[in-house]
């Protein structure tokens, strides 16, 4: 005959399922719970938007992370008619934009954004492989060589950001 063994987390049950941390499931008062809504701070501001446009899939996911956990909400577009759907619908704070793109490349989407109303003041950051004396651009663009350092075009877009706030 063979035995029932016991259910492994039976003897957890009683430890998971406390009044104490769902109060509401249980009848308690809401007051009692830690889930409550955070006040907002003084000190605290927006996140800052930051677009990024590279048909590069690692270098748009790499730029992605690391502008997250700097703090910075992210809309990535690999193509240049999604990202200008994207800067139509939700105006970013600053766009990162690669230069040489199959289809409609980096000066065509800078020309499009300067042309629309919402978007003709946004700070762009450009990211190119080619030298500097190919990148002229009359709106003022900042440009930053391929292979790039993250923590300095963090640095970089947050400044434009704090230009732009002030």
């Amino acid at each position: 005959m063979r035995r029932a063994c016991p259910r492994q987390d039976s003897n957890l049950r009683f430890r998971l399922r406390r009044p104490a941390l769902y109060p509401l499931s249980y009848g308690g008062d809401a007051i009692e719970s830690s889930n409550r809504p955070l006040r907002p701070c003084s000190y605290a501001h927006a996140m800052a938007r930051v677009l990024v446009i590279d048909d590069d899939l690692a270098i748009l996911r790499l730029l992605e992370v690391n502008f997250r956990l700097e703090g910075f909400e992210v809309e990535a577009a690999s193509h240049g008619e999604d990202a200008l759907a994207m800067a139509s619908a939700n105006t970013p704070d600053v766009v990162i934009l690669d230069l040489m793109m199959p289809g409609m490349d980096g000066r065509q989407i800078f020309d499009r954004l300067r042309a629309e109303q919402a978007t003709a003041t946004v700070p762009v950051v450009f990211l190119t492989a080619r030298g500097r004396d190919d990148t002229s651009f009359a709106g003022g663009a900042t440009v930053i060589q391929k292979p790039f350092d993250t923590v300095h075009l963090v640095e970089t877009v947050r400044a434009l950001v704090e230009t732009e706030r002030s």
